[in-house]
């Protein structure tokens, strides 16, 4: 077994298999149709990249951060880009794997939730601190402003109400920004503004899905007003989802389903990008290319400026319940997804030239 030095002379952590190298497994395909190189990053166990909506890499895009359950557990690992090198970060019960959100300004940090708190962990020496604890359930991922120095979150207080609050990184310090009475989810704080959008999560239809609300807690509303009239609302039901924020221009993509790929501003001012039934979208950093995925399992990209969708790889999605999830690195050059392959979830990654 091979331990980074960092992990030896770090006291804070004492975890049998936190900084444990695990070498190199990538391997890689040709699409077919395509012609595009598929990267697998990881052969063993089942993994998982971090939700779409907003960079998976640590801020100076050296290591891609992400879950995998190869020790019995889902754990939180780092591996190299391009080089393939797998690191290990956690090892104990508890971790969300899922909830991890890499500090967009310090590229040591990443933060995650274990057992209703939010911890800080150093990506290098592996070690961790508890930034702040929640008083409620179901503390969902943290979403850190554009400067790193607050972060929003969701959780429930009680059987009928739910909370979004913001969390002051240096000092720990929590204040509640506003509670409703149905399910929160997407919390996520703007990259630009002092604002925090949410949805009622409700799974299908929601009678309003998308809300925002000003990071003092004043300004509540829904980011559109859903009405039998809005366009909106697509036949029979309203149905837009899947929102994430662009980090350089403060707007967020959104799918409407079974029509297209929206750009909407904070007003709810929103355009047209790309027609099409599309799942999910994530754009790169600079805002001028979104990554989109199909039921299908192709994965495209979309020109913001012309709107014009190019088909980047196919075949991605062979397990039903398998989400791709694609997003961008901090850079624009790669794309990272879950997909299935001989019957196992891997990390997969495109090199977008």
């Amino acid at each position: 077994m091979r331990i980074h030095t960092a992990f030896l002379i770090s006291a804070t952590v004492a975890r049998l298999w936190a900084g444990k190298d695990w070498g190199v497994e990538k391997v890689s395909h040709v699409d077919a149709v395509t012609g595009a190189t598929v990267v697998e990053l990881t052969a063993k166990g089942k993994s998982s990249n971090l939700y779409f909506h907003f960079p998976n890499f640590t801020a100076d895009n050296r290591y891609l951060i992400f879950g995998n359950d190869r020790t019995g557990r889902m754990e939180l690992y780092r591996v190299a880009v391009p080089g393939g090198e797998i690191v290990q970060l956690t090892d104990e019960e508890g971790v969300a794997a899922g909830s991890a959100c890499p500090d967009p300004t310090d590229a040591r940090r990443v933060y995650f939730v274990k057992k209703g708190a939010v911890w800080s962990l150093d990506v290098e020496s592996f070690s961790q601190k508890k930034v702040a604890e929640v008083q409620g359930k179901g503390l969902g991922q943290p979403s850190l402003s554009g400067d790193g120095k607050t972060m929003a979150v969701g959780f429930q207080v009680d059987e009928g109400t739910w909370e979004v609050g913001v969390i002051e990184v240096a000092s720990g310090k929590y204040r509640r920004v506003v509670r409703q009475g149905f399910r929160i989810g997407h919390v996520q704080h703007s990259p630009t503004d002092a604002v925090i959008f949410y949805v009622w999560e409700t799974g299908g239809y929601a009678p309003q899905r998308t809300w925002i609300v000003k990071a003092d807690g004043s300004g509540n509303r829904p980011l559109y007003a859903s009405t039998e009239s809005s366009k909106w609302v697509t036949p029979l039901k309203e149905w837009v989802t899947h929102e994430a924020w662009v980090p350089a221009t403060g707007e967020m993509t959104m799918i409407l389903d079974k029509v297209g790929i929206l750009l909407v501003d904070v007003r709810g001012k929103w355009r047209m990008v790309a027609k099409g039934w599309y799942w999910h979208a994530a754009s790169t950093v600079d805002g001028k290319r979104l990554i989109a995925d199909d039921f299908e399992g192709r994965l495209w990209v979309v020109d913001v400026r012309t709107g014009e969708a190019k088909l980047l790889a196919t075949g991605l999605r062979e397990a039903r319940g398998i989400h791709l999830h694609a997003s961008w690195d901090r850079t624009g050059r790669w794309v990272i997804f879950n997909y299935t392959h001989e019957g196992k979830q891997r990390l997969g990654m495109i090199e977008v030239k």
